[in-house]
């Protein structure tokens, strides 16, 4: 096995951990490439983790676009002082 082949091997596994855990998180450690283009032995399996990377962006986005909305909506709540009375009486 070349030195490419294991090198992108690990890139792929360590992707794949990523997507399997669903956090979207990689290590702190920065992403560095491997020297050369990814061998064509695992060219099928790059495109796949690819794949499935823009699907979890695209998740993501939906998510933070609901979550904009929630907080948008909240933000329009009327905060109630601690002087102002919370209930009024209109049964007199």
């Amino acid at each position: 096995m070349t030195d490419n082949l294991r090198a992108w091997l690990a890139v792929l596994d360590r992707f794949e951990r990523a997507l399997d855990a669903a956090d979207g998180e990689l290590d702190d450690d920065a992403f560095d490439a491997p020297a050369g283009p990814v061998p064509e032995e695992l060219r099928e399996r790059a495109e796949a983790v690819l794949a499935r990377q823009k699907l979890m962006i695209d998740g993501l986005a939906v998510s933070r676009a609901n979550v904009a909305r929630e907080l948008a909506a909240l933000r329009r709540v009327p905060t109630v002082s601690t002087d102002a009375p919370a209930y009024l009486d209109v049964q007199g």
